[in-house]
């Protein structure tokens, strides 16, 4: 039988460190289902697992809504690490249910493997599910809601430019049908990139090269001839979520997290 898509209005973020493992805002498109109930503190609970919640305090600035104390918490109760990212479902009532998947594009099991502190105080019993390829790809369909969608070009922009843990600053760009070039957000290429046309290294997790060309137009920056090529050597697909990492000068280190 196959699984019914959620109807909670729903959300991503891509862990990365430093940029949003102190606070993390609510993307400003989602704010308008939390308003009407807006209070002082919210409760992300793992889905499918009432056990494991966290109070987790809520705040506004200048119009933007945070999660600030307690979301440190979930990240170390929940060993998150970079381009692990989380879906956020709004149960309404000011309270979350949270599926994590790690960096391979996987649903991780979402029993804490020990005692943590949270509200829960004891691990859930009985042994941990196996993890089941065919199940976690349903679930990852299950998450492209009409909400999800909405808010996917709002979130890519929210990562832009961002400073990984190591220091090299990073974007992240969801990949699209087009396969010939793939925008670099605006404030990104403003900040690290040289201007001009020229051509840059875009490197593969394995340390494999291509040479792909920057394309500028008054509007927007793109890389643009060889990136077709790089996206179908390591087979890149329509929605999977490629992280640029620029390690040096002309030289950008793709990783990239499946669909």
């Amino acid at each position: 039988m196959q699984r019914r898509a959620s109807k909670e209005p729903t959300f991503f973020k891509i862990i990365i460190t430093g940029f949003n493992t102190d606070d993390l805002r609510i993307p400003p498109k989602f704010r308008r289902h939390m308003l009407n109930e807006l209070s002082e503190t919210t409760t992300l609970e793992l889905r499918g697992s009432s056990k494991c919640s966290w109070i987790v305090q809520v705040s506004q600035i200048e119009g933007d809504i945070y999660l600030k104390d307690g979301w440190q918490k979930f990240i170390k109760d929940n060993s998150l690490g970079d381009y692990e990212f989380l879906v956020f479902r709004y149960e309404r009532a000011m309270h979350f249910t949270i599926d994590i998947f790690d960096e391979t594009g996987c649903m991780r099991n979402n029993l804490l493997k020990k005692s943590t502190g949270a509200d829960n105080t004891k691990r859930p019993r009985g042994r941990a599910r196996k993890y089941n390829h065919s199940a976690a790809v349903e679930n990852i369909r299950s998450c492209q809601s009409t909400e999800l969608v909405e808010i996917k070009e709002e979130e890519i922009e929210e990562e832009a430019a961002t400073s990984h843990n190591s220091g090299f600053p990073s974007f992240a760009s969801i990949m699209l049908n087009h396969l010939y070039n793939v925008s670099v957000p605006t404030d990104f290429s403003r900040k690290h990139l040289p201007q001009g046309y020229y051509s840059i290294v875009v490197k593969n997790s394995k340390g494999q090269k291509w040479k792909v060309k920057v394309v500028r137009s008054c509007t927007s920056v793109k890389l643009s001839g060889g990136w077709a090529e790089f996206r179908r050597a390591n087979q890149i697909k329509c929605g999977d979520i490629c992280t640029f990492k620029l390690v040096e000068r002309k030289t950008l280190v793709v990783h990239v997290v499946p669909k």
